[in-house]
């Protein structure tokens, strides 16, 4: 799609005519992708194993002010026929697709059954479910939506990364507070990151650009011990509000980054500076 609304600021940012697929979107933070990429005027694609919460989110959406245009779709991830059937309702309802944000991932809030297992004892099940929804789930979006932005000859697709695909964990922080991260987390995100880094090169000359996000700890009810640790070591000093990414996948996702690829955009209040 061409630029919209050539050199002023504003317009820079503007999805008019654009449509965008959220995976992950009954999350925490993919609630606030849909909304800032529908605030945007994009018609939005809201998919998840949720189907129910994200028809409500869609509902909210659609009866906004602006309202927008929203449509709720079951996706499992880690299944190639539910992402054709889910480009297929995007294509019946929107007769487009470009933007794809893989946001779905088992994290502290989704957890596995052993998601808490220490290195030693983790077990291989959990390993290849954490990497089947974390990674192999943003393989098969960029696959099957990326096709079809290669057909168009334009798209954005936008990954979900994280600060333990840069960086370790660090490993003091966590005892007592209820929060952990096992290793298959943090080598899921380090896959994310590569794989945005290879689909990025591969595809830049087709009109189709890779890019990614690392957020730093998002806020979501933690534990007041686990908000004091981690504020000690973040230079913001405190953790992340989940609007406070929305601004980042609204750039990645609009002509305003139509030079961007293979960036990881990395929000995580200077974190990974220090």
């Amino acid at each position: 799609m061409s630029d919209q609304g050539g050199d002023r600021p504003a317009g820079m940012f503007s999805l008019d005519g654009r449509v965008a697929v959220v995976s992950g979107a009954a999350g925490l933070l993919g609630e606030h992708f849909a909304a800032a990429l529908a605030g945007s005027g994009a018609a939005v694609v809201l998919a998840d194993l949720d189907e129910d919460t994200c028809q409500r989110r869609a509902e909210r959406l659609e009866a906004g002010d602006p309202p927008a245009r929203a449509l709720a779709a079951r996706c499992d991830v880690t299944d190639r026929g539910s992402w054709e059937a889910l480009l297929g309702r995007t294509l019946e309802a929107f007769g487009r697709v470009d933007v794809l944000v893989n946001g779905a991932a088992f994290t502290n809030q989704s957890r596995t059954a052993n998601f808490g297992s220490s290195f030693v004892d983790f077990p291989l099940a959990d390993w290849r479910q954490i990497l089947d929804v974390n990674l192999t789930g943003t393989l098969l979006g960029c696959q099957v939506v990326g096709r079809r932005m290669l057909e168009q000859g334009s798209g954005s697709i936008i990954n979900l990364a994280s600060l333990y695909g840069v960086v370790s964990p660090n490993h003091r922080m966590y005892p007592g507070t209820g929060i952990v991260q096992p290793v298959a987390y943090s080598v899921s995100k380090g896959g994310v990151v590569a794989l945005t880094r290879y689909l990025a090169t591969l595809w830049a000359e087709q009109g189709v650009r890779v890019n990614c996000i690392t957020p730093g700890g998002v806020f979501n009810g933690h534990a007041d011990e686990f908000v004091r640790r981690y504020a000690a070591l973040c230079p913001a000093g405190r953790m992340a509000r989940p609007d406070e990414l929305r601004g980042a996948v609204v750039y990645l996702a609009s002509q305003a980054s139509g030079y961007c690829t293979g960036h990881n955009l990395v929000v995580d209040g200077g974190w990974t500076v220090w």
